[in-house]
């Protein structure tokens, strides 16, 4: 069985497209941070609009590419090497936002 490396299907290349966008916001939030001189900790729309937009948008470009792939893969039966590897940095994505928010309702430890 073959596994050719760029997809064929529309979702497929929708994967891999978001993938790419989420990439270039994150070099563009790294970007912004340093030309700010960025202090804040945890940088929001609200403390700090640009960079925190920026640093949203990568993450739901992320996990927007691995939703993608899991639809190429289970409807459009897509095989390529490529959205096989790229749904796992979404996923990632998820269980890290899950983290923070499990996290956060716990709070620090005493």
């Amino acid at each position: 069985m073959k596994f050719p490396i760029l997809p064929k299907t529309s979702k497929g290349k929708w994967t891999v497209i978001l993938f790419v966008a989420a990439l270039v916001l994150g070099v563009a939030g790294n970007r912004i941070s340093s030309a700010i001189g960025n202090t804040i900790e945890y940088p929001n729309p609200i403390n700090s609009p640009l960079l925190g937009s920026v640093i949203y948008l990568t993450f739901a470009s992320a996990i927007l590419a691995s939703v993608m792939g899991i639809l190429a893969v289970r409807k459009e039966h897509e095989r390529s090497l490529l959205v096989y590897l790229l749904i796992l940095p979404g996923l990632f994505f998820v269980f890290a936002i899950a983290g923070f928010l499990i996290a956060n309702l716990i709070g620090p430890p005493d």
